[in-house]
């Protein structure tokens, strides 16, 4: 009878140990896929040449509006911001009589920055743009290419955010962003 149980403590034991080794592999394994994608992430954004594309737009009332069905972006080609996205929110001044009521700008990037946090595997890219008649301070935060937000702020008009994700431009949208 004591050598069964002595059999069996030690099955236990060793299918403990080998369940043990498969967790840290699988947690090491976890760890460098994540790794992979961060430097995928860090290749797109050090590109320039990159578009994000919403699936959600988040208003300051706390409304999440589904974008999937609508066309929109915002691209950053080169030394080039434009974008075409839906807006829903308080216009503070009206300027754009008769416009699309969306965000559009088309206008090089000033003041671009872009931050790493190596730690926590996300990127924050920051810049200014503007049209005609405003201002707008972008926010991009990514932690994948299929995890970004975009938050932007207007000199006419309440913050909105987006939801969505990033790729780099193919040559349908580059033809169209030149």
């Amino acid at each position: 009878m004591k050598t069964k149980q002595l059999i069996t403590f030690c099955l236990i034991l060793i299918s403990g140990i080998m369940f043990s080794q498969t967790k840290a592999e699988k947690k090491a394994a976890k760890k460098e896929r994540e790794m992979q994608e961060f430097n995928i992430l860090k290749s797109l954004i050090d590109s320039k040449i990159y578009t994000f594309e919403a699936t959600w737009a988040l208003t300051q009332g706390g409304g999440r509006i589904n974008l999937m069905t609508n066309p929109n972006f915002m691209t950053i080609n080169n030394d080039d911001a434009k974008a075409e996205l839906p807006y829903f929110g308080v216009v503070q001044i009206m300027t754009n009589y008769g416009g699309s009521g969306g965000i559009t700008f088309e206008d090089p990037l000033t003041d671009y920055k872009v931050t790493y946090n190596e730690k926590k595997r996300n990127i924050l890219v920051t810049f200014k743009a503007n049209n005609k008649t405003e201002s707008f301070d972008v926010t991009l935060r990514a932690s994948g290419t299929e995890n970004a937000s975009v938050n932007i702020n207007s000199t006419n008009r309440n913050s909105i955010t987006y939801q969505g994700n990033l790729k780099l431009i193919d040559n349908n949208t580059q033809q169209n962003t030149n």
